[in-house]
């Protein structure tokens, strides 16, 4: 189901504001994933396996998961409603850094022009969101992560689990080598230096695990999507 039934949850909670419905947020978050999910699955498919790329490839797919359970998951349409706009206001705010750049570029005149109308838009598009929130939190996905683990998981182990790899996968995203340590095998050391040699191949078994946890909190969010789609 891509769209709200007239009286289900999210059909109602669009209505705080249609121009970006909340359903569609979260739809976005799900699609986004299940789409770094396949992509993941085509290299495994291929029998390749990449010691620190497929990670940053695993790491979209539990963000996007995770943020669709995060808007959905609450019973309260004013947890829903806020958290979904906790979300637009983060894209807003990267979309308005983005045109700052561009700002700063060189231009010719019609492209200039168009960017003074994109940045009138998106001003008017955030003032809007902001008197419509009812907190001024901002989005921080370590959080998201953690909460959506707690909804969607009902093990302390596996939601554990979903919280180090966040953590993990984030040093393959920044290209910061330390992940790559954790899945490494180290051979005997030399007896003269004390060196030595690590290996890090593409392992199964570290793919597996964040690839189930990501999947796992996808199938959730799409349930969470689909019941908050119908109407009672």
């Amino acid at each position: 189901m891509d769209e709200p039934e007239r009286g289900s949850d999210l059909a109602v909670d669009d209505e705080i504001f249609a121009r970006m419905p909340i359903s569609q947020l979260a739809r976005l978050s799900l699609v986004s994933a299940g789409e770094h999910l396949r992509l993941a699955l085509d290299a495994i498919n291929a029998k390749q396996l990449y010691p620190s790329s497929h990670f940053t490839v695993l790491r979209g797919a539990l963000v996007g998961a995770s943020q669709a359970v995060w808007i959905l998951s609450s019973d309260e349409r004013g947890v829903r409603r806020e958290r979904g706009l906790i979300v637009l206001a983060e894209m807003y705010s990267q979309m308005d850094k983005y045109y700052g750049f561009l700002d700063g570029t060189q231009l010719d005149v019609d492209d200039r022009a168009r960017l003074s109308d994109q940045r009138l838009w998106l001003a008017e598009r955030r003032n809007n969101v902001a008197s419509i929130r009812s907190t001024r939190e901002e989005l921080s996905l370590t959080r998201v992560i953690g909460a959506a683990a707690d909804h969607a998981l009902t093990d302390t182990t596996t939601r554990d689990a979903v919280r180090r790899l966040w953590r993990e996968m984030s040093a393959d995203a920044h290209v910061l080598g330390w992940s790559l340590f954790q899945r490494t095998t180290f051979g005997p050391a030399d007896r003269r230096t004390g060196v030595g040699e690590g290996k890090a191949p593409g392992s199964p078994e570290h793919v597996a695990e964040a690839f189930l946890a990501a999947y796992r909190l996808l199938r959730c969010g799409w349930s969470l999507f689909d019941r908050r789609c119908e109407a009672q």
